[in-house]
């Protein structure tokens, strides 16, 4: 069972961003960056499988050269090897161009189940795992909760609206978005992370991918306050009577 997981670097959601003077990104300098949270768990799914079937697991990570640090981070927790894909910084926003990159380098090995996160931390589109698949050529499945392996296929859960799920089965080679929840990922133990620092991690240029982007940033700003809440304080048939009055002056309530 060879497992490719593909992995993003992400900075810190916690920190205040600045945009830059062009409003075209935000301002990078002194950035600190973290594993994509959904990576986390698909990356504990791909070693899981490999202690369960064999194999090996391959973290690949597309990005400037500061995504190593995920991807060490990825090989103390259990990965292999590792793959780092050239990509500016700045154009992991286009979901297309990063899943034709990715899909570049991944064509070349020999692989039976792609994981990826059910989606970014910082876009939040939730495509580049499907748009993968489709340069792939292999079939796919999103938002899965639950994974079993048998022979040449897999079968998982997906979750849908409402509390559903869906079990669907699908041939391998195949892809498999990972849904926040489907595992407890595990500490890298010390021994594991000073491993990881001497391991060697493969670059790939993926040049053909150049200009395949088809998204343009055109203008990042923070949303303008257009209204703002009004706190109702008092007892409660003071709050009552004062959210009647607003409710009759916004013409939302008959008048009586």
């Amino acid at each position: 069972m060879n497992v490719v997981v593909c992995v993003k670097q992400v900075a810190n959601p916690e920190l205040q961003y600045r945009i830059r003077d062009d409003a075209l990104d935000i301002v990078r300098d002194n950035l600190t960056f973290q594993v994509n949270g959904p990576d986390e768990y698909a990356l504990e799914e791909a070693v899981r499988l490999r202690e369960a079937h064999g194999g090996k697991v391959t973290a690949i990570a597309a990005g400037p050269e500061r995504v190593t640090e995920v991807l060490r981070q990825a090989m103390a927790k259990g990965a292999d090897e590792a793959i780092r894909v050239d990509l500016p910084d700045g154009r992991e926003f286009d979901p297309s161009y990063t899943g034709q990159t990715l899909a570049q380098a991944i064509q070349a090995l020999d692989v039976d189940l792609v994981l990826c996160g059910v989606q970014s931390d910082d876009y939040a589109h939730g495509a580049t795992g499907p748009i993968l698949a489709s340069h792939l050529g292999i079939p796919h499945a999103s938002v899965v909760t639950r994974v079993e392996v048998e022979d040449d296929r897999v079968r998982v859960n997906r979750e849908l609206e409402g509390g559903l799920e869906e079990r669907v089965t699908l041939p391998l080679p195949a892809l498999l978005t990972i849904q926040f929840g489907i595992n407890e990922p595990r500490f890298a133990s010390v021994a594991a992370i000073l491993k990881a620092t001497r391991q060697s991690i493969q670059e790939v240029t993926a040049a053909s991918a150049e200009g395949a982007s088809r998204l343009t940033v055109r203008r990042m700003y923070i949303p303008e306050v257009t209204q703002q809440a009004e706190m109702l304080e008092g007892s409660v048939d003071e709050v009552a009577r004062r959210l009647a009055a607003i409710l009759r002056e916004k013409g939302l309530v008959p008048e009586g």
